[in-house]
């Protein structure tokens, strides 16, 4: 769904963002051209369809402005994320990938597919997020004594409140003074509201993965505690900057969860 997202942002006339990429992982899923576009036009895509540009390019750009500083760029539960190769990266940057062996690996394939060459120098490092990653990511080379830049996009959702928590820690724990962390905030009451309300086929998977997700602190007070300094970001007043209409879903329960969810684009600062 997200790959379809970024495929159909980069067709538009005028995109927030460009990934060359994102229709060769459509059609290498398996998924019909069509559910791009009419055939996925119900409340729930269109409402995703305008959230999903507005996250992508919030984050590109935080990456672009922490990458002019910083040498080591670490994306979590990286999934299809091509900014490795679609983003001006200097030679000098390097991106640690985390993921599944087998997401990687099917990335990779589309990949070399299209004879896709990195900005800079990446690194993909297959994990378990749920078990020891900071191994794996040192043995790829990352330096925790100097300052690294962190992106978690599209994931907390995914995972339990006390996993959440770990993942912060081990995040923290890893990030010398100055680094810099973004991340797409979801709260156990968004990800609860967003559960029950998504409908079909997607929200029976929906409900399944995002069962107890969520964070159970509010975003400024837990990044805080594990020693960031934290802005969080509305979403609508992002959209007006990029000069894009995010009009609220129109749905009562879609509505309540863009509601709760709309200052969940987060950056912070390691103390």
């Amino acid at each position: 769904m997200v790959a379809a997202g970024r495929a159909a942002e980069s067709a538009r006339e005028e995109p927030l963002f460009v990934d060359p990429y994102a229709a060769d992982f459509v059609a290498a899923g398996g998924m019909e051209e069509e559910s791009i576009g009419t055939d996925a036009a119900t409340r729930e895509w269109d409402s995703f369809s305008s959230y999903l540009p507005v996250r992508t390019r919030f984050f590109d750009d935080y990456l672009l402005d922490a990458t002019r500083t910083v040498r080591q760029v670490v994306i979590i539960a990286a999934g299809l994320d091509t900014r490795a190769f679609r983003l001006p990266i200097t030679p000098e940057v390097t991106v640690y990938e985390l993921d599944t062996p087998e997401m990687l690996a099917f990335k990779q394939q589309v990949l070399d597919a299209r004879g896709a060459q990195p900005a800079g120098r990446r690194a993909p490092v297959p994990v378990d997020l749920r078990e020891d990653w900071g191994s794996p990511l040192a043995a790829a080379g990352f330096e925790p004594s100097i300052p690294s830049a962190w992106l978690v996009e599209g994931l907390l959702s995914y995972l339990s409140p006390e996993h959440n928590d770990r993942l912060l820690s081990g995040i923290s724990d890893r990030s010398a003074a100055g680094s810099r962390l973004s991340m797409e905030y979801l709260s156990v009451d968004a990800v609860a509201l967003m559960a029950t309300t998504v409908t079909g086929e997607f929200g029976t998977e929906l409900q399944a993965m995002w069962r107890g997700g969520g964070v159970a602190e509010p975003a400024q007070p837990w990044l805080d505690r594990h020693g960031w300094d934290a802005e969080t970001f509305d979403t609508y007043e992002r959209a007006a900057a990029y000069h894009r209409e995010m009009p609220p879903p129109g749905d009562p329960d879609l509505d309540r969860f863009a509601d709760e969810a709309r200052n969940g684009l987060v950056v912070a600062r390691r103390r």
